[in-house]
């Protein structure tokens, strides 16, 4: 949830409905699991968004702008399409839980019974990745212009063996000043030399890292929190390598500090390389470049990539500046079949992602990649920074613009678009929303319990590998506690006839519920 004064905005723009068949929820029955699983990971004490909603009292105070801002389905957000293409996590309310929320607020938002308050959800800090292999931070740096700012700092690894990274986050020391952050790795001497070489802290550089061996392994923009890459999948890290961060402050923060953090998470030496490149771009895919939107007009660019071999898409993110309206990106194959990608209608700056397949899409050879951009450059566009409209052309500063799509491309193997990133038919809720009698089944297409009814053992089916069980009774209270997995039965002959809801934590660390009735 970005601002209060958006959210206050959208609270005098969007009409609250008491939608038919409404089952009166209350904060502890049912609001607080919403706000706990979908927002309460940016609106903490150390969170990125401006205020908190750990408390009934926290959420009261917002509730009239929270109700408008789900209606509008800006918040949580997610801004890219759903409607070709489903992505891995996608934090996206469901029209129940927005009709639970606007129902709550337009009956007084009561408050329920104290003995069914879920247990918040506990944030030690703002980091995502709590326990990196490799923490690395750049020296407090003081921003001395009033201009855009671009500055590249080193951070040698010391790792003496090659490393792959499972898990990599940027984290900002000073959020308000970082506009984005491109992350290299490098086992040259050039940029140390070159930092060496600068009497300020870092090196000053424009575009690249100065080095012709750097290579990109991810990318910061506003919004985006730690980065996992697909299971199976990681970035090598060869030996002796340094860390680049290009830091890109803008305009108008001249005297503001920051010392941002990179945080690092290994994983084994059998994962496979990713390679992060931006396949889509305005450099040299750009068919009716320049890129360049005249003041006071309204145009449209387009992108086109020749894909010459079976390849692996794992993830992507596209990337532009203010005055951009409208992005997406997709695949033509030989046969003509359109492989739908990533489409954003509605292009907001502040939330920019790097998007996961549930599953990894298969890029065949022959096929092309084809993007799509529109930009405003008219006083209608209430996120142009000029007024009255200028020209605005290619760069790097914030009132330029860009067309950028990075991928996360690897070399296709058979069998890769059958692994599971994310199937999920909904966000993964917290666990604490199950501890009371609020309990209830969530949705997991490819995971189910059978048979159901069953008297006396049930299987699960859909989940690799072993997982923890725990067994509730309707009011929530714990019945049984044990590990099962593919072909391993949990017996339920000592329950009584009635519902009951089996809880999965699986080795990926998902919690699914299912429910399931002993007859």
């Amino acid at each position: 949830m970005k601002s209060k004064s958006l959210l206050l905005a959208l609270t005098a723009t969007v009409i609250l409905q008491n939608p038919l068949g409404a089952h009166n929820p209350t904060w502890t029955d049912g609001i607080a699991c919403i706000i706990y699983s979908h927002c309460t990971s940016c609106h903490n004490e150390n969170g990125i968004a401006p205020f908190s909603l750990m408390t009934y009292d926290d959420v009261y105070q917002n509730r009239y702008s929270i109700a408008a801002s789900v209606q509008a389905k800006s918040m949580p957000p997610f801004p890219a399409s759903t409607r070709y293409r489903k992505y891995a996590h996608a934090n996206t309310l469901s029209e129940h839980e927005i009709d639970d929320i606007v129902d709550w607020v337009n009956n007084f938002a009561p408050f329920g019974s104290a003995s069914d308050i879920p247990t918040p959800p506990t944030y030690t800090s703002g980091y995502q990745l709590s326990d990196p292999d490799f923490i690395g931070q750049i020296p407090p740096y003081t921003v001395t212009s009033n201009s855009d700012v671009y500055r590249m700092f080193v951070i040698p690894v010391n790792n003496s063996v090659q490393q792959t990274i499972k898990s990599i986050e940027v984290y900002p020391g000073n959020r308000e000043i970082v506009h984005h952050a491109l992350v290299f790795q490098d086992t040259s001497t050039k940029p140390l030399t070159l930092d060496q070489n600068d009497p300020l802290p870092g090196y000053a550089a424009f575009g690249g890292t100065g080095s012709p061996s750097s290579k990109l392994l991810t990318v910061y923009t506003p919004g985006q929190g730690a980065f996992n890459f697909a299971p199976g999948f990681g970035a090598q890290m060869l030996p002796n390598t340094c860390i680049i961060l290009q830091m890109h402050y803008p305009g108008g923060v001249s005297g503001q500090v920051d010392s941002t953090q990179i945080r690092i998470k290994y994983g084994p030496s059998t994962l496979r390389d990713v390679n992060t490149i931006a396949a889509l771009n305005h450099h040299n895919t750009l068919t009716n470049g320049p890129l360049f939107i005249p003041a006071n007009t309204v145009k449209t660019f387009y992108n086109k990539q020749n894909n010459l071999i079976n390849r692996t898409l794992t993830g992507i993110m596209p990337h532009m500046h203010l005055i951009g309206t409208s992005i997406r990106a997709y695949c033509v194959t030989t046969t003509n079949d359109t492989i739908h990608l990533i489409d954003i209608p509605e292009w907001d700056f502040h939330w920019q992602y790097f998007y996961q397949f549930q599953k990894p899409i298969l890029i065949p050879a022959g096929s092309v990649l084809y993007g799509e951009a529109t930009y405003d450059n008219t006083d209608s566009n209430p996120h142009n920074p000029n007024n009255p409209p200028k020209d605005v052309s290619r760069g790097e500063g914030t009132e330029d613009e860009m067309f950028l799509i990075y991928m996360n491309l690897s070399n296709y193997q058979p069998g890769d678009t059958s692994i599971v990133i994310d199937t999920s038919g909904h966000y993964l809720h917290d666990a604490s929303c199950f501890q009371t009698s609020g309990i209830s089944e969530n949705s997991y297409e490819d995971i189910s319990v059978y048979p159901n009814p069953a008297s006396d053992k049930i299987f699960t089916q859909g989940i690799i590998g072993e997982c923890r069980f725990t067994l509730f009774d309707s009011e929530g209270k714990t019945i049984l506690t044990g590990n099962t997995g593919p072909n391993v039965p949990v017996d339920i002959r000592h329950l009584t006839t009635g519902t009951y809801y089996l809880q999965l934590r699986t080795p990926k660390q998902e919690v699914i519920y299912k429910k399931i009735i002993r007859n």
